[in-house]
């Protein structure tokens, strides 16, 4: 029971990080924008159809990619959308850090 006590610490402590905090914030300011929401919603599932076709070894066709990078800039010239992706990485980059704390401290990976 004691390691599901440290996980609910855990949780806390990111609750109570500026990263996670920023990320929330910007997450209540994207929703509120309806537009905004359902465009962020439309990248982020091209983001992930081309992502699923890479990740079984397809090459993405040029104008899927194309019209993505062109999604792309629309997005990130948009502050409150930027700012969202902005706050979602920084957070992602804390969960990736903890995750690798984590699996090297239980040193179960095949080297």
């Amino acid at each position: 029971m004691y390691m599901y006590d440290q996980a609910h610490v855990l949780v806390k402590a990111i609750r109570e990080s500026e990263e996670y905090k920023l990320l929330k914030a910007q997450k209540e300011k994207l929703e509120q924008d309806e537009t905004l929401k359902k465009m962020f919603t439309d990248y982020r599932t091209k983001q992930f159809e081309i992502q699923r076709v890479q990740l079984v070894g397809e090459t993405v066709p040029d104008d899927k990619m194309q019209a993505f990078r062109q999604l792309h800039e629309v997005v990130v010239a948009n502050p409150v959308l930027k700012e969202f992706l902005e706050a979602e990485y920084r957070f992602s980059t804390v969960m990736s850090d903890i995750q690798k704390i984590l699996v090297d401290g239980l040193d179960l990976m095949i080297d």
